[in-house]
């Protein structure tokens, strides 16, 4: 066969195998998978293009540095040096800064080479190297890199073949990002819809709440009058106690009625400069006996927090709510057990935690916990942790419910220092 002929076959024969490596990495990008790609890419190149080495690298989020995503035949050190390299220094760094490829015959001779990375190249015999970026909508999003310890130079049909894979990778990071976006939008939108229909449950609930509690009050006080008066009527001990049972029974209906009303129709805040560690000790020396009686230790920690402007009242029936469910919980384990209400500063204002060593919430009732009338509990109204969702609102804070690795709960409850400044929290 004449040398002309046999140049165009083997011309013919590389655009072949390069077409081939295009067809499969097309393939790869509808994949919203970038791992998947880039371990498809880096596997194509490797058959064509005969290299020993491959490397692709992606831009920090602070635009500072080039992190490795995915590599073939990089040995350990070579490896970890190019674990995280510097935008802009170095060859591969220099590509992503100009968006410009990078080849070379000789990589060790390179006056740009890191050099933290010229004795790995020297140890591993590396020779030729290609560098080109990754790009999408003409931003550069990382590079990819190819090099040969033997063998000939890569040549410009090669380097343009990395070029068209690099795009191609750029792409998929592309359609990923943008899935992930429409991913996030549609759960925004979700969330967005589920207020509002929780804040038309909630307006429902609280126009029926507000009758209730006027038709239920009026009763109440009939029933606790007339027990009042045939108290001091009666001797008879079977009979008193009788009574007994009837006040207990309705003044429980009547505490009920209270958080009805208090959840309906929340009071203004009357807000003065409070300090937050006077009022933790007043509510927890309040709780302490009745802590004690259910072998429940408790721990105040305060460290250096400001006041607040804030409604002292209501500051103290958050707190009341929360100790209280804090030691229900604990209560429930039916053991020893300890609570703490800890007090911190943060930016702009301060965070106070509840915490307790009680058997915790279960997963499907953490998104709930808030929710009016939730409870686990037979004896319970499940109005407390709703009312003070209301009350940190009200105070422009944010509060919201975990589990402890360790076991147990928290609460955590985070109020501006100031509302007047408009330093408020995005409530959750």
């Amino acid at each position: 066969m004449a040398p002309t002929s046999t140049r165009i076959m083997s011309r013919t024969t590389r655009l072949l195998r390069h077409l081939d490596v295009l067809r499969t990495i097309a393939g790869a990008v509808s994949s919203l998978d970038v791992d998947e790609v880039v371990e498809t890419s880096l596997a194509a190149l490797t058959h064509v293009t005969g290299h020993e080495l491959s490397s692709l690298h992606l831009i920090s989020t602070d635009g500072t540095q080039l992190l490795l995503r995915g590599d073939r035949g990089l040995s350990p050190s070579l490896r970890e040096v190019n674990r995280a390299l510097p935008v802009g220094r170095g060859l591969v760094g220099g590509v992503a800064q100009s968006g410009v490829a990078r080849r070379l015959d000789d990589v060790a001779s390179a006056r740009d080479l890191l050099p933290e990375a010229q004795a790995a190249v020297t140890a591993d015999g590396i020779r030729a190297f290609v560098c080109v970026p990754v790009r999408a909508r003409q931003t550069v999003l990382g590079t990819l890199s190819l090099g040969r310890q033997a063998g000939a130079s890569f040549t410009d049909d090669e380097t343009a073949l990395l070029q068209v894979v690099a795009d191609q990778i750029g792409l998929a990071l592309e359609h990923a990002r943008l899935h992930g976006e429409t991913r996030r939008q549609l759960e925004d939108l979700e969330r967005a819809q589920s207020a509002v229909v929780r804040a038309e449950r909630l307006s429902a609930v609280g126009e029926l709440t507000r009758g209730v509690a006027h038709e239920i009050n009026n009763p109440l006080a009939i029933i606790r009058g007339q027990v009042e008066i045939l108290r001091d009527e009666i001797q008879d001990p079977t009979a008193r106690h009788g009574l007994e049972v009837i006040d207990k029974a309705a003044r429980r209906a009547a505490a009920v009625v209270r958080d009805l009303r208090q959840f309906a129709e929340p009071t203004a805040p009357q807000r003065t400069p409070c300090g937050i560690g006077d009022v933790v000790r007043q509510v927890v020396a309040r709780h302490e006996p009745r802590l004690a009686a259910d072998h429940i230790a408790v721990i105040t920690e305060i460290e250096g927090a400001a006041s607040v402007w804030a409604d002292s009242a209501q500051l103290d029936q958050l707190l009341s709510h929360l100790i209280e469910n804090a030691r229900q919980a604990i209560a429930s384990a039916e053991r020893f057990g300890a609570l703490a209400v800890r007090v911190s500063p943060i930016v702009a204002g301060v965070r106070i935690e509840v915490v307790d060593d009680g058997p915790g919430f279960a997963a499907e009732h953490l998104p709930r916990i808030f929710n009016p009338f939730f409870t686990t509990r037979e004896d319970a109204r499940g109005l407390g942790l709703s009312v003070a969702h209301g009350i940190v609102r009200e105070h422009g804070g944010r509060i919201w419910a975990e589990n402890r690795p360790e076991g147990g709960a928290r609460v955590v409850v985070e109020l501006p220092l100031d509302l007047r400044g408009r330093q408020t929290f995005v409530s959750v």
